[in-house]
């Protein structure tokens, strides 16, 4: 880890230095503390027992790193220690987490019920919502309150849900403290899965497949990409999925050769192939897949290149085992893709971590089958394969799993034939 150097109290000092009118500050600790009485926990994920083993995992790892405090602001790491739990996801959130104390979640004050029915830690503190003005002043106060003022201090910069203002102000309202980046430090804990995060996670594939399979179903001459999208989500939501952290990825034609867009009304036409990118969530874990689709008679070209993703696809999956590292997966992909790498266009990852994930996105960066990569492959940890070839301004293929690590090899969390399925 390395020492962050602060930016400049330029900011902080150019700020309003307003908070909650006095006359509102009562009625918060009121709500607060009746909400905690009345619905305090009731919408936690899983037991307390298990949030408290992964404070305590926490806190090894940061003893481990000579931190005496981490502030943690990154959503699936606030979510996966305290239990927050909400779509207001660019609204400031911290938990100050000790490595010896009582913990604090500090949250705005539209929020204060993602701290307290979804969460656990009965110290919550309320701050400004609207701008947010004052927030990174009251953190700073909170661990100075907790006698770490002066110590080493855990931030995550790398990651989203910090935001520079705030960054800003606790810099100045710390200025004895060092701030070190440990952006990862609770990010690692969660690549290996519990039992009852991988039932999660099994459920979620299950709201997945049934996406997939309803927006078959649909493919027609003269069907929009958004009756495609729209029936897949509302199969997932019929099934049983929360809000999603990527909404349904449907394309077709000459569109299924470019990532990371999705459904803008186009009609489908004979020959077209469908490309179709679903995650359903369940207790905020994704388990991710991909298919195609062809209406029509596939041409001799998308078969080629279907049969070089699934190639690829059998040989990432083959390889994924204990013992093996992220670069050794990635090179067994890799050759198994020779055939069209030269025509074909993919990002460079094999594959990603996938579990708690909140919008805009499930893949949280913190684990890639991919070259260059050492991390050690252990069982319980699931990842994303998100093989899409693509030809660019001619089409894309797609085909994936989430796989499981197990102890001795991976399986898919999906049943569903990988074969590009035809639409007649």
């Amino acid at each position: 880890m390395t020492t962050v150097p602060i930016a400049s109290s330029f900011l902080y000092r150019f700020l309003p230095r307003r908070g909650h009118p006095k006359g509102n500050a009562m009625e918060i600790a009121e709500y607060i503390k009746t909400l905690q009485e009345r619905v305090g926990g009731t919408e936690l994920t899983f037991p307390v027992s298990e949030f408290e083993a992964r404070v305590a995992a926490a806190r090894r790892a940061m003893a481990a790193a000579d931190l005496d405090a981490l502030l943690v602001t990154h959503r699936p790491d606030l979510h996966y220690l305290a239990g927050y739990h909400t779509f207001g996801v660019g609204n400031h959130a911290c938990l100050v987490l000790p490595r010896e104390g009582a913990p604090a979640v500090q949250t705005t004050a539209m929020e204060i019920p993602s701290a307290t029915a979804a969460g656990w830690i009965p110290d919550v503190r309320c701050a400004p919502w609207v701008g947010q003005m004052g927030a990174g002043g009251q953190l700073a106060a909170i661990v100075a309150e907790k006698g770490l003022g002066g110590k080493r201090i855990g931030i995550q910069p790398q990651l989203s849900g910090l935001l520079p203002m705030i960054l800003g102000q606790v810099g100045a309202g710390l200025p004895n403290a060092t701030l070190v980046d440990a952006s990862h430090l609770v990010t690692r804990l969660r690549l290996v899965k519990s039992a009852r995060e991988m039932e999660c996670l099994r459920m979620a594939a299950a709201y997945t497949e049934a996406g997939i399979r309803a927006s078959y179903g649909v493919i027609a001459p003269g069907k929009t990409e958004n009756d495609v999208a729209r029936a897949g989500y509302d199969a997932m939501i019929a099934a049983g999925s929360e809000f999603m952290s990527v909404q349904p990825i449907a394309t077709t034609g000459v569109r299924t050769g470019y990532s990371h867009q999705t459904y803008r009304r186009n009609a489908l036409m004979q020959g077209d192939t469908v490309f179709l990118e679903y995650g359903g969530c369940h207790l905020r874990y994704t388990a991710a897949l991909m298919r195609t689709a062809v209406l029509g008679k596939p041409s001799d070209a998308v078969r080629r290149v279907a049969d070089a993703v699934l190639a690829t696809l059998e040989a990432v999956i083959a390889a994924a085992k204990p013992g093996r590292t992220g670069h050794d997966v990635a090179m067994e992909g890799r050759r198994a893709s020779a055939s069209i790498a030269r025509e074909a266009f993919l990002p460079g990852a094999y594959g990603y971590h996938v579990g708690v994930g909140f919008p805009p996105t499930w893949a949280d960066g913190i684990g890639f089958l991919a070259e260059g990569n050492e991390d050690v492959l252990e069982p319980e940890m699931v990842f994303h394969t998100p093989l899409a070839f693509r030809l660019p301004g001619k089409f894309g293929v797609g085909i994936s799993e989430t796989i499981r690590i197990t102890n001795s090899g991976s399986e898919p969390l999906n049943t569903m034939p990988r074969d590009l399925h035809v639409a007649r």
